[in-house]
């Protein structure tokens, strides 16, 4: 549902004012949450958290989803969230490189599917104009930033608890994105904010960063990468629907054939490592 919410304000607004908004309407919700749900939170923060949450917080919510932004403002959702989605294969090869996890055949077939899923992607709608190629490359760049954070996210919450966790990086997501956006716009961020559709990055922040984002860490704390993550691969499903229900998108043959190889292919990289 977040692409969603987000797609009319990545039209209008620029992709550092959307997150630093989304991400502020998470950090604010999420406190009262967890003052009330955890009242000695801040008791699981140390140097070495705060070092790699502020880490994850640089590349997902900051660098991810400024891609992700600028790919939405070009793609249709149900070419942008298929794509991004693949990102389960780059934490199974990052497993691969740095804990000398094999993948099994099952595992490389998923692989074989993802890209022959970005191949169908790549060519729906064979009218896309040169600027919405270079969307693309942005969907892909935000597959490769999430599949690092996720596999940076399974060390962090060895250390602390899924919602502090939560709370941490959407206050340095923020906090990152309010120093950057002060230094660049200066007098003129209330004029860049205005462009924003609140209403939709308010929600998408509640929906996104606190719930969605909570239960993602909860999963992936107390389960395993190969079972989450083929799980979460999933998602581009119903995107697809609430993108043709709610934005009226356009899907094509090809469109479907890439979503349903990506979201298999991601399926089957994860159950590789049973």
């Amino acid at each position: 549902m977040q692409p969603v919410l987000l797609k009319k304000s990545a039209t209008r607004a620029l992709p550092t004012i959307i997150t630093f908004l989304k991400s502020g309407t998470s950090f604010f919700v999420l406190l009262i949450f967890v003052m009330f749900y955890m009242p000695s939170w801040y008791a699981y923060i140390t140097p070495k958290t705060l070092m790699l949450v502020s880490l994850c917080s640089f590349i997902g919510p900051i660098v991810a989803w400024y891609f992700y932004v600028r790919a939405m403002k070009s793609l249709d959702i149900t070419i942008v969230h298929p794509l991004v989605n693949s990102y389960p294969a780059i934490s199974i090869l990052l497993d691969l490189i740095f804990f000398g996890i094999v993948p099994k055949f099952i595992a490389l077939l998923g692989f074989v599917l993802i890209v022959i899923g970005l191949f169908y992607m790549r060519h729906s709608d064979k009218k896309r104009r040169t600027g919405e190629r270079h969307a693309l490359l942005f969907a892909l760049i935000t597959a490769v930033l999430w599949g690092i954070n996720t596999f940076l996210f399974k060390i962090v919450l060895f250390e602390i608890p899924p919602i502090v966790m939560t709370l941490l990086r959407a206050f340095f997501a923020m906090l990152f994105l309010l120093i950057f956006n002060l230094v660049v716009f200066k007098n003129g961020i209330i004029k860049e904010i205005k462009k924003v559709i609140l209403q939709e990055v308010i929600l998408a922040g509640i929906a996104g960063d606190f719930l969605s984002m909570f239960f993602f860490f909860l999963a992936i704390k107390h389960g395993m990468l190969y079972i989450v993550l083929p799980l979460s691969a999933t998602s581009p499903f119903m995107s697809a629907v609430y993108a043709r229900i709610f934005l009226k998108e356009n899907i094509d043959t090809l469109r479907i054939s890439g979503i349903v190889f990506i979201v298999l292919g991601g399926i089957l990289v994860g159950l590789g490592n049973l």
